[in-house]
């Protein structure tokens, strides 16, 4: 190599270095880009173990080739005995999929519920997603699983989704869905991505992402993604800016041995966001209508998010292909926000109503403590070679919720909807605390996967888990605990010939909650047992995965929202616990068709949702969820690639309480249509457009809490448009 080359690399290596290694001071400056050129690197060919499971964003792919979210034991999808979604970094970067809540819609039978426009939760085969990962390790996005702000996806490789319980490796067997993301690594040669994008009310992105070599023989690695977005929106007075840095370095230590660390940043800042929404009826029972852009929330409503996420791997690779891994992560999340929430209706003669007003600033902190350490590996029994997976996982989590309210909370007043959002602003009390508590759990997992046959894999295990909750929340003391309660896993995969094979499983649920009664003590834990069986197939060469599944899910004490309590001003749901049963069926399909068609489909069908009593439970969920997205690179015009993409739900409804009657408010089946075209430039360069909702379709975003009277509509048609520099 030339003394030039030598000094061009030595120039390259050191500046990603620099800029990765001041991610902990990147994290706290909302807007730090880097703004230096960075020049080409000769390829380092690196041998290390971590690249034999390829990311999503190399293959290009709108599958993958091996997961782990089930058991920690790297499989295929078509060898995972239960129903698994995975949207890549190819899909994500083809539709400009830039938040958790947008890419989320993308998977098979998950609804985004968007009931305000800073709060959403997430439900999986009708029931509510409160298990969340990061790299395969639980990182809860809340106590309840409500996500609030935005939860931007520029920092991940893809999105796991798996469906039915997932006891084994969460501790928690939760019956919906496990949602896990995978994290972007340093790549063994060096890559720069840049994307600037211009779009509807205003909304603008920058973002970049740097990675590769930190020295010569490539032996350590680095990656740097940040981001800026701002944005005002479709409603009145609503704007949102969003912050994200995430940096992570990856060095060989030896041969087998691999250590890696990383911290993520992210900061939401909202502003006239609402909290409560829009009463959905009038005074007489009679349902109202707005236009799209309504909302009662006041121009001094905000909420600030701020969330940073650091962790650390440690990686032996043993001669006899076994492998210890070791996993410790600290989150830190803290949010403040100032809010009016409106209780009342409208006179549907005189256009003036009845409200009440309860403002306050509401905050929390939150802090989550994660290790893990698990060995996985080969064994011989019988002669023949089976594999196993030995772990155990510890977390602490802290919960911590403050309050002040207004001078104004409970007052009465006569006005019309149109001047809800001009409500002066009141004077504010002192801080006063809501909740503190805890959270400690211990998990011990173990899982085999034995191949009794050729055609026959068998997967046996189990997880051992204790908690202890305590502390004080909204007046009330907050204690459970519970020592080796045992939760197993049996899944079994049969295979038919080269393409098709046969699976089941069984999952036991058991799920400590935080939702609470009437008395605001936390009910009794989920209990339960999940089935499933089904058809996994690998077509065209195993470029196309299809899966179709028979689920049914019992419980005792699933929650069922029951009403709403007041704690010095906090509006708080209540639920009881109740037996549930949930049954339905799913078909899943995602990958290459051809070389120049790729496709992710899925359809869902809850055929009941029964509680004890026979009712239907959940009727908020659609009973039927069908999405169909498909990418294809034009052959007569060469670099051109067309996609589009529709989601379409079927009725759903809630029954309001209205002056002692029982009113049913009921929302049509809809679809939403997203078409997207991508043209490549040159090597460099890349132009996109992508239109959201083309046919301008209307409709509330959610009826989760709508049984409370409220709602709002969602994004009317909009664009994006994006230029891309790659190097």
């Amino acid at each position: 190599m030339r003394s030039s080359q030598l000094l061009h690399s030595f120039r390259r290596r050191h500046l990603l270095a620099a800029v990765v290694l001041a991610m902990p001071y990147v994290g706290y400056a909302a807007d730090a880009v880097p703004t230096e050129d960075v020049e080409s690197l000769p390829e380092v060919k690196v041998t290390s173990k971590l690249e034999k499971n390829q990311p999503s964003e190399k293959t290009k792919s709108y599958t993958v080739n091996s997961t782990s979210t089930a058991t920690r034991l790297n499989t295929s999808i078509r060898e995972t005995p239960q129903s698994i979604s995975v949207i890549t970094r190819e899909q994500l970067d083809d539709f400009r999929v830039l938040t958790v809540n947008d890419a989320l819609s993308y998977a098979t039978g998950i609804k985004v519920e968007q009931f305000e426009t800073d709060r959403t939760e997430y439900t999986a085969r009708g029931l509510n997603i409160t298990s969340f990962q990061i790299d395969g390790l639980n990182s809860p996005i809340s106590f309840s699983g409500t996500n609030y702000g935005d939860l931007d996806v520029a920092v991940y490789d893809r999105i796991e989704v798996l469906r039915g319980a997932n006891g084994l490796l969460a501790g928690t067997g939760n019956p919906s869905a496990t949602i896990n993301f995978i994290r972007k690594r340093p790549t063994s040669v060096f890559q720069v991505k840049a994307n600037a994008s211009l779009g509807s009310w205003d909304n603008r992105r920058l973002d970049a992402d740097v990675s590769g070599p930190l020295n010569a023989d490539g032996s350590v690695r680095g990656r740097l993604v940040v981001a800026n977005q701002n944005r005002n929106s479709y409603l009145d007075r609503y704007s949102n800016e969003r912050n994200v840095a995430y940096g992570v370095i990856e060095a060989d230590l030896s041969e087998n041995t691999n250590l890696a660390i990383g911290h993520t940043y992210q900061k939401n800042d909202s502003s006239g966001n609402n909290f409560g929404s829009l009463p959905l009826l009038y005074s007489d029972g009679s349902k109202r209508h707005y236009k799209v852009s309504d909302s009662p929330a006041t121009d001094w409503a905000y909420m600030r998010v701020g969330t940073h996420i650091s962790f650390a791997e440690l990686t032996h690779y043993f001669n006899n292909d076994w492998k210890v891994k070791a996993q410790l992560t600290h989150k830190d999340t803290a949010s403040e926000g100032r809010y009016n929430y409106v209780d009342g209706y409208e006179n549907r003669a005189t256009g003036l109503g009845s409200y009440t007003s309860y403002p306050y600033i509401y905050s929390f902190q939150t802090k989550d403590h994660v290790a893990d350490i698990y060995a996985n590996g080969p064994f011989e029994l019988g002669g023949r070679k089976h594999e196993l997976v030995v772990g155990a996982t510890w977390s602490k989590s802290y919960m911590k919720e403050y309050s002040r309210t207004g001078d104004t909370l409970g007052d009465v007043f006569v006005s019309s909807f149109d001047d809800l959002g001009e409500f002066p602003m009141p004077s504010f009390g002192p801080k006063s605390k809501s909740s503190d508590y805890q959270n400690t759990i211990t998990n011990l997992y173990t899982a085999a996967k034995l191949n009794p046959t050729d055609a026959l894999k068998v997967t046996v295990g189990g997880s051992l888990l204790s908690y202890e909750l305590q502390g004080v929340a909204y007046g009330t003391d907050q204690i459970a605990k519970e020592n080796n309660k045992l939760t197993p896993y049996a899944g079994a995969v049969y295979d038919l010939n080269e393409v098709h094979s046969l699976y089941a499983s069984y999952t036991g649920i058991y799920r400590p909650q935080v939702e609470r009664g009437p008395n605001l003590k936390v009910i009794a834990p989920l209990k339960g047992k999940n089935y499933e069986a089904g058809v996994k197939s690998e077509w065209f060469n195993k470029r196309l995965n299809s899966t179709f599944s028979l689920f049914r899910t019992e419980q005792e004490n699933q929650a069922q929202s029951i009403g709403t309590a007041s704690f010095n001003g906090s509006i708080i749901n209540t639920y009881e616990g109740i037996q549930a049963t949930t049954k339905g069926y799913e078909f899943d399909v995602s990958g290459e068709v051809s070389e120049r068609l790729s496709m992710n489909a899925g359809y869902t069908r809850l055929m009941s949702i029964k509680g004890d009593n026979d009712q239907n439970v959940n009727p908020y969920v659609p009973r039927h969820l069908l999405h169909l997205t498909t990418v294809y690179k034009v052959p007569f015009v060469e670099n051109l690639k067309v996609g589009g993409s529709v989601n379409w739900q079927s009725e759903t409804h809630v029954d309001i309480a209205l002056n002692g009657d029982s009113i049913r408010y009921k929302q049509g089946s809809y679809a939403v249509l997203n078409l997207m075209a991508n043209y490549k430039i040159d090597q460099h360069w890349d132009a996109a457009i992508n239109l959201y909702n083309v046919t301008n379709e209307k409709y509330l975003s959610s009826l989760r809490y709508a049984s409370a009277g409220q709602a709002y509509y969602a994004a009317p048609a909009s664009a994006i448009a994006t230029l891309t520099w790659k190097y």
